[in-house]
């Protein structure tokens, strides 16, 4: 079965690219695959205070499982993973999970910064998109599933039936 990966960081952003995400999967009778990669809250830190010791096991673990528990809420069925990646890491451990769920395509928001926005915040989202090994389907603020990803569309679709309306 085709498996889709949608990247959330839990802001409004990327829960419009759960939205998209959830209409392709529906569509297409794809797994759904929820992925959120956290920065590591220490690395994150150290990189602005210098050395900072690492977190505690049983806090990043409970974090995590929040985030797990709060997304399985917000996506039921879809299988749901926390990571967490320090600094720039992020795009290349999303690529990394990509391939290793086997996944089909990536689903993630950007933020659409250009210029001195991009230069100053960088994209994880131009960063995926350069070394992920499969396509990246990219959301931007205000955009709603095109209708060609509704069910009735795909059920027309499917069936050989009328499309003009």
């Amino acid at each position: 079965m085709t498996r889709i990966l949608v990247t959330t960081d839990g802001s409004d952003l990327g829960h419009l690219a759960l939205t998209h995400a959830r209409a392709l999967a529906a569509a297409l009778h794809a797994e759904l695959t929820v992925l959120c990669v956290q920065l590591d809250p220490g690395v994150a830190l150290a990189g602005e205070f210098g050395y900072l010791p690492p977190a505690e096991p049983a806090e990043v673990a409970e974090q995590k499982r929040a985030m797990e528990t709060a997304l399985q809420a917000r996506v039921p069925g879809a299988r749901v993973r926390v990571e967490l990646a320090g600094g720039r890491a992020i795009a290349q451990a999303i690529s990394d999970i990509a391939r290793d769920e086997g996944a089909a395509l990536i689903v993630m928001s950007t933020h659409g910064r250009s210029g001195l926005g991009r230069m100053l915040l960088g994209s994880v989202a131009q960063a995926v998109a350069c070394c992920a090994p499969v396509p990246v389907m990219l959301v931007r603020a205000g955009h709603t599933p095109p209708q060609w990803l509704t069910p009735p569309f795909m059920a027309e679709l499917q069936t050989g039936g009328n499309l003009q309306g």
